[in-house]
C-alpha cells in the first residue's frame, strides 16, 4: 500500500504536462503524444 504513491507519481506528472499543453490551446493528439513522451522519460 505504501508503493502506490511512488507508482502514481510519474503518471500524474505526465498528465500534468498534457494538461498544460491542452490549456495552452493545443490539440488532443498533441497532448497524448506529450503524455507518452513524458512517461517514457520518467522511467
Amino acid at each position: 500500500m505504501d508503493m502506490l504513491p511512488l507508482i502514481m507519481q510519474p503518471v500524474l506528472a505526465a498528465a500534468g504536462y498534457s494538461m498544460v499543453y491542452l490549456l495552452g490551446g493545443g490539440g488532443l493528439v498533441g497532448a497524448i503524444v506529450i503524455f507518452i513522451i513524458a512517461k517514457m522519460f520518467r522511467k
